[in-house]
């Protein structure tokens, strides 16, 4: 409001006070020449949390690096143009600036591997800070019901699942209250019913702090209207415009009967801890061309079914019967050449120098992808390492390492994350053809898209320790 002094009008409104500022900001990669974004322009103030969005291969993950000055963590050499202010200060990359905090797109490379228990690695970020040992219990467990990971504070970090990682390393970055965050798909491994609580706390805690934030997300995953500024990187519309054909041959799972079940699961249960179990009582069936969708909330034993079916773990008791055949009675090598697993972390398939040599070690071992690698959109990737992939390609290597022609049985953990439009429409069209092949397929997925496209999948909710 204003008010009037003698002659003088004084205004009373609070003032903005930015946070961050980018002008013309442009990045060039040397060694392969590529323009990864140009001519950048934007402003955060105070409490601000904006969007970025952009098709796959876009600079989203490398503007967050930049951004926070990280730039050496990924590249060598970088050619930045314009400039980047933080706090009303110049930014140099490499400068390791205060204040600054990163969620990593993939939350596997987060991890301290410092610590044994999940308390213990949300104290690391606050000793890193300097927070007192006697502060530090009341602020984790703050955080902890916060995010909903009370229950995992004594468990170790090796034993959460994807979802549960990244709810513990979002709860780490927000409570030592940086003054400038960027999420990078922070939604992605999240379950349906906590994203839109888990976008409610990081926009809350941003406007209490006075903080400001990037998030680089779906915008299907995302409502609009409760960012306060749209970062757009490629071309504007390529996210909602770009389509995916899907082929005319499609399969109707409800009115598919199988001859001969692929996979029996029967009264299956599983416990990390003795009396805490992970799965209890589970038991269903899928026959040839069959497609079943696995959901339910973080925690709830959806990656620990795939590693009881492949034959990673073994079942506290139960029975997984594989083509008429126990598992239990099964050779490693019979497992393999029957099931395939593409796993939520793709990085963990993957030991050669380039995409070809995997593809090339999985014909060796007599489970050649085939036309999945054209079909996925790895054929023109084949000179590229691995590691030099993006998630979502990665993602895409995996599910064709996992589709080898002897393979009755295809388990997909999250095979959807992190694809764009296009990417999502090449695993549409795979997973079709696998079924039209007569493959089973077990897709475990937080990705709405999938329900729809495939409405008469059939359909697997976990909760914890039981299923319905």
């Amino acid at each position: 409001m204003d008010r009037c002094d003698g002659y003088h009008r004084i205004n009373l409104r609070p003032r903005c006070i930015m946070v961050l500022k980018t002008e013309n900001l442009g990045l060039r990669i040397p060694k392969d020449g590529n323009t990864i974004f140009e001519k950048l322009s934007f402003e955060l103030n105070e409490g601000e949390t904006g969007f970025v969005s952009g098709p796959a291969g876009s600079g989203k993950s490398t503007l967050g690096l930049a951004l926070c000055g990280f730039l050496p963590l990924w590249a060598g050499s970088w050619d930045i143009t314009g400039t980047i202010f933080l706090n009303g200060k110049l930014l140099e990359q490499g400068s390791n600036p205060a204040g600054t905090g990163m969620i990593l797109e993939n939350p596997y490379t987060q991890i301290s591997g410092l610590k044994r228990t999940i308390f213990h690695e949300l104290a690391f970020p606050l000793e890193c800070s300097g927070v007192s040992p006697e502060e530090m219990p009341s602020i984790i467990l703050k955080y902890a019901e916060l995010l909903e990971i009370s229950h995992l504070l004594d468990r170790s970090i090796r034993t959460l699942s994807g979802g549960e990682l990244q709810r513990v390393h979002i709860a780490g970055t927000l409570m030592t209250q940086p003054r400038f965050l960027f999420f990078d798909r922070p939604l992605t491994e999240i379950d349906f019913e906590f994203r839109p609580v888990l976008m409610d706390i990081v926009c809350s805690s941003i406007k209490q702090t006075g903080a400001a934030a990037l998030i680089a997300e779906d915008p299907w995953l995302l409502q609009k209207d409760s960012f306060d500024k749209e970062i757009v990187l490629g071309k504007k519309g390529d996210v909602e415009q770009t389509e995916w054909h899907q082929p005319v041959h499609t399969v109707n799972v409800a009115s598919h009967i199988p001859q001969k079940a692929v996979l029996s699961v029967e009264s299956l249960a599983f416990y990390y801890e003795a009396d805490k179990p992970v799965l209890d009582n589970c038991s269903f069936s899928l026959g040839n061309g069959d497609i079943t969708l696995v959901t339910g909330p973080n925690g709830s034993g959806k990656t620990t079914l795939a590693r009881l079916i492949a034959g990673i773990i073994k079942p506290a008791r139960g029975a997984i019967i594989l083509d008429g055949s126990p598992i239990d009675t099964m050779e490693e090598w019979e497992i393999m050449t029957a099931v395939g697993l593409a796993l939520q972390d793709p990085g963990l398939h993957l030991c050669r120098k380039t995409v070809g040599a995997e593809l090339e070690l999985a014909r060796k071992w007599g489970n050649a992808p085939g036309k999945y690698v054209e079909l996925l959109g790895l054929d023109r990737l084949l000179d590229i390492h691995p590691l030099e992939l993006s998630q979502a390609e990665k993602k895409r290597l995996g599910m064709a390492l996992a589709c080898g022609i002897q393979r009755k049985l295809l388990i997909l953990d999250e095979p959807t994350q992190y694809q764009d439009a296009e990417g999502f429409g090449r695993m549409v069209n795979a997973i079709i053809t696998l079924a039209g092949e007569g493959r089973a397929l077990l897709i475990i997925s937080h990705d709405p898209r999938l329900f729809k496209v495939f409405p008469d999948a059939g359909i697997i909710h976990l909760s914890r320790a039981d299923i319905s």
